[in-house]
């Protein structure tokens, strides 16, 4: 019984300083280099991609020494961008995200993060440009609301302040015409700096 009580006393002393680290708020911004996954459509021309911006907070959250749960709240700014015989044309998806990732601690500084990401489509629309003549249209109600997704990717620790890269890959088709067989898929490399308070 004390050899029990000395054990569980050495783990919560172990644990309450890893707690006291572990915990943050802080937030992040960045850039969005989204690109849309257009299959079944094989006379479409290819898209590039689209700089966007990215911006939110976070909460941090210790499981154990080595692995935490980080939520996210982000403005995400997603599309894509084609240029096709002089005419230059982009789609401009706007998103607030909500990414829920278990992190892991990799050595002192660095760090992998993965889990599901849920997005929340605020405004969509697509922009046109032709002999120096620019046009916009509201796509929003041709789009679905709702995609979900799974973020990967990872960073590095510096005090306060961290780096941090991932990969989110979109599974919701967002293209709500299914006249044809095509489907449309998010994808987006997103870089940002984030400050823990």
């Amino acid at each position: 019984m004390r050899l029990t009580s000395l054990v569980c006393g050495a783990l919560l002393l172990c644990a309450s300083p890893s707690f006291a680290q572990g915990f943050g708020i802080g937030a992040k911004g960045g850039v969005n280099i989204a690109s849309e996954d257009v299959q079944g459509a094989d006379s479409a021309p290819s898209l590039d991609s689209r700089v966007g911006g990215v911006a939110g907070a976070f909460v941090t959250l210790p499981l154990l020494p080595w692995v935490g749960l980080q939520v996210e709240g982000l403005y995400s700014q997603k599309g894509a961008r084609l240029n096709f015989q002089g005419v230059d044309s982009s789609i401009h998806l706007d998103y607030v995200e909500l990414p829920v990732l278990a992190r892991v601690r990799l050595g002192h500084r660095y760090y992998a993060a993965g889990g599901p990401s849920m997005a929340f489509a605020l405004r969509a629309k697509t922009r046109t440009s032709f002999s120096g003549v620019t046009e916009e249209v509201d796509i929003l109600d041709q789009i679905k609301r709702f995609d979900f997704g799974v973020a990967m990717g990872g960073g590095v620790v510096f005090g306060k302040l961290e780096v941090d890269g991932r990969y989110t890959l979109g599974f919701t088709d967002i293209d709500k015409d299914k006249s044809d067989a095509t489907s449309t898929k998010n994808r987006t490399i997103s870089i940002t700096a984030g400050f823990r308070f």
